[in-house]
């Protein structure tokens, strides 16, 4: 199981990014604003949510990792 304790082992950076990316895109394409919504989330959510959003999403997070 992976913990939150290891919070620097991420680049959450680029996991914000591609995250906001990827909601963005489900916004414009087939979710409407559900996807503009996540996608706001995504901007202003702290490390510890936006590694459960990766998760739900499918994210594999090794590909975060520093």
């Amino acid at each position: 199981m992976f913990g939150f304790n290891d919070d620097k082992d991420y680049d959450y950076d680029r996991l914000r990014k591609d995250l906001s990316n990827d909601f963005g895109a489900m916004g414009a394409t087939f979710l409407g604003g559900l996807g503009f919504v996540q996608m706001m989330e995504a901007e202003s959510a702290s490390n510890e949510e936006l590694l459960k959003m990766a998760r739900r999403e499918g994210y594999n997070l090794d590909r975060y990792r520093k």
